[in-house]
């Protein structure tokens, strides 16, 4: 056999399985043969125009290899993308209409142009070349409908989603409100009676009360513990860079410790005095926090902003947050749990994982009760 014949096999079995490609029609070899030689063999390159909106629609392509972008020239808007194996143009082609969209290579594409009076005239001697041609234009109606009912329901899940989360932001600034006023009036009272269990069985009340309503809420929102950090991925480094963040800190704080608060000067460095139940629990504490306040909250606002500096807004907006919910205590704590959020925020979008950040927030929460700075802190 020559080179010459097999191309010519070839081309011959290429055009008859494109041709009949998403269809389950039986047609003979004969009939597609005598079929092809009514149609031209054609090349585009990328980029190439193949017909543009308002053409008349006097002919069809059949794709061999590459795809095809139909778009609304008036908007750029890409409507359709067409492979291997399928028909472009064919509506237009049949009804006789202008063409109502345009069409361009998007990759280099090599195929067959089918002209309409060419197919006009085959079809007038074999009608069976409409129901092969209707059958492969119903399969791909049929396959560009399920992707369009696919894109409808993931729009309209992403609609729920959307709201659920606006609702979930709307909730928990309110929840924010009630815990700084009930913080305010409450704890302040017992502060000033040195209540000290008092205080920490509330704290630890509210926070806990917090944390139910938020479950709830991300459940309604479909937020998935990967969403919001709970997971192993990049667990180990996440923890590695919080204990890296960590050590810096806390040689700041030895430093300055005496420096800024003289009233510490002669006081061991760390007091055995302050080993009490919350610095055992403080763990718990901890992740209770930066689960609300970067698993929840940070996630939420970073799913509703838009543009490209959400990241960092929604870093700073938890952190402002953050700090809002220790201003009942002093400024001061207010100002050290803003700079810290900010920095827990950027770790736990750096990972997407909370270990780093309670870590972090473990260490240094502890470190300041044991040197005495949380009790000064407290005090405004």
């Amino acid at each position: 056999m020559t080179i010459a014949q097999t191309d010519f096999l070839r081309e011959r079995q290429d055009f008859s399985e494109k041709l009949l490609k998403h269809t389950t029609i039986r047609v003979s070899e004969t009939y597609l043969d005598d079929f092809r030689q009514h149609v031209e063999p054609a090349a585009y390159a990328a980029g190439d125009l193949i017909f543009k909106k308002g053409d008349d629609s006097s002919f069809a392509v059949l794709i061999a290899a590459g795809e095809i972008e139909v778009f609304a020239p008036e908007t750029g808007d890409v409507l359709a993308v067409a492979g291997d194996g399928a028909l472009i143009g064919e509506l237009g082609m049949i009804s006789g209409e202008p063409r109502s969209a345009s069409a361009r290579a998007l990759t280099p594409v090599r195929g067959w142009v089918i002209d309409r009076t060419d197919y006009r005239e085959f079809l007038s001697d074999r009608p069976e070349l409409a129901t092969l041609f209707f059958r492969k234009i119903y399969a791909q109606l049929s396959a560009s409908y399920g992707k369009l009912r696919e894109q409808y329901l993931a729009l309209e899940d992403a609609d729920r989603r959307y709201h659920a989360l606006a609702f979930m932001f709307v909730t928990i600034v309110l929840m924010v409100n009630v815990y700084a006023l009930v913080n305010g009036m409450i704890l302040g009272n017992l502060r000033a009676t040195h209540q000290e269990a008092m205080i920490f069985w509330t704290s630890r009340a509210m926070e806990l009360w917090g944390g139910f309503i938020l479950w709830g809420l991300t459940v309604r929102c479909g937020l998935t513990r990967h969403d919001m950090g709970i997971r192993r991925v990049n667990l180990w480094r996440s923890i590695g860079a919080g204990l890296l963040i960590s050590l810096p800190a806390l040689a700041a704080m030895i430093y300055f410790r005496t420096r800024l608060y003289p009233q510490l000067a002669g006081t061991p460095l760390i007091d055995p005095a302050q080993l009490t139940l919350s610095v055992y629990t403080y763990i718990l504490i901890a992740a209770l926090q930066e689960w609300i306040c970067r698993g929840v909250f940070l996630t939420s606002i970073a799913k509703l902003m838009p543009g490209r500096m959400r990241p960092a807004a929604a870093v700073l907006i938890s952190s402002l947050v953050f700090s809002t919910l220790h201003l009942h205590y002093s400024s001061s704590l207010a100002v050290v749990a803003l700079v810290t959020g900010i920095v827990w925020g950027w770790l736990f979008l750096a990972y997407r994982n909370l270990a780093g950040p309670v870590v972090s927030h473990f260490i240094l929460g502890n470190a300041a009760t044991l040197m005495g700075i949380w009790a000064i802190w407290q005090s405004g």
